[in-house]
């Protein structure tokens, strides 16, 4: 699934007497590095979509990082854990980017390469361990994916809105295409405000966009499929999940149009079959999946009842 250039041998600049051969896995081990930040576990995860043979434990993952990390082509940075105790997170180096891109003129942004500042590392490790969920799940039900963008690669802009999902997969199944944006909710932004990073402004935003691209599509006479996404929330408990959908259906110019799904991060990292299993909850309390070719049973189910957040000020 992973690009790279395999079977490659690299010599440290630092250090000339220290060569590493790059096969096939390492390249997929930078590839996904390239996509987020990762600790070991998500590592030994990921290589489950790898073209070669997978890591067999975190052992075996982090004694390889340390190769590719005396080669200068990772790094780590270890990270307080709640409760006591570290953990280590993973990241290219600008000489890790050249090796996959060695036909790059600019480095790396420093989003890409630096240390992720403490009061962002929950929702770092939160995003990365969704991303590397829908890659195994993607994986498993031979749904392709079809472009990637990360944190801050992907903007979204129209009139007074500007929004910048935490990741977007297009996803291929079928001969269809679906784009998926995510959001993380780690509640710590406002729901009902006008605040620039609220639930509310973020729900506005994704709507007028999601409009002027269909009045683009109608305007240039309709010749390609008719664009669409949907934007999902993965929230840390059920009851803010259910008052992002309730508002969502209160922003929503076409109730008809199902553009925003939510569930918790804990059913949607459960399930396996995350891609195609109708896990998500739409803003009529309907069941979605991710790529639903043939909806079927499983979709028709008792949808969930919405209930408004308890009622407060507005925050302006």
């Amino acid at each position: 699934m992973f690009g790279g250039r395999p079977s490659e041998c690299y010599r440290d600049a630092s250090s000339m007497s220290h060569a590493v051969v790059i096969g096939k896995r390492d390249a997929e081990v930078l590839s996904l590095l390239e996509m987020t930040p990762a600790t070991a576990a998500h590592l030994q995860q990921a290589s489950a979509t790898f073209a070669g043979e997978p890591f067999r434990d975190e052992r075996r993952v982090r004694e390889r990082l340390q190769t590719l990390g005396g080669a200068g082509l990772v790094q780590d940075f270890p990270a307080a854990v709640a409760g006591g105790g570290l953990r280590h997170y993973y990241r290219l180096t600008a000489a890790g980017y050249r090796m996959l891109h060695p036909e790059a003129e600019r480095p790396p942004g420093r989003s890409l390469v630096a240390e992720i500042a403490p009061s962002r590392l929950q929702h770092a490790m939160a995003t990365a361990d969704v991303i590397v969920h829908t890659l195994v799940a993607c994986h498993a039900a031979r749904v392709q994916i079809l472009k990637y963008h990360g944190d801050g690669q992907l903007t979204l802009e129209v009139g007074e809105y500007r929004q910048q999902p935490d990741c977007h997969f297009q996803l291929g199944r079928g001969g269809r295409v679906f784009n998926v944006l995510f959001e993380i909710d780690n509640a710590t932004e406002p729901l009902d405000s006008l605040r620039e990073q609220s639930i509310r402004t973020k729900l506005l935003g994704y709507e007028s966009y999601q409009n002027w691209v269909l009045r683009c599509w109608r305007e240039g006479g309709r010749r390609e499929p008719r664009p669409a996404f949907r934007v999902v929330f993965l929230t840390r408990g059920a009851n803010r999940a259910n008052h992002i959908l309730w508002l969502a259906r209160q922003c929503a110019g076409n109730p008809d149009r199902r553009l925003v799904y939510a569930a918790t991060q804990d059913a949607y990292l459960g399930e396996p079959r995350a891609a195609t299993e109708p896990l998500l909850n739409d803003h009529h309390g309907g069941w979605q999946a991710l790529c639903d070719l043939h909806p079927s049973a499983r979709f028709v189910r008792e949808p969930v009842r919405l209930s408004p957040p308890l009622a407060v000020p507005r925050v302006f």
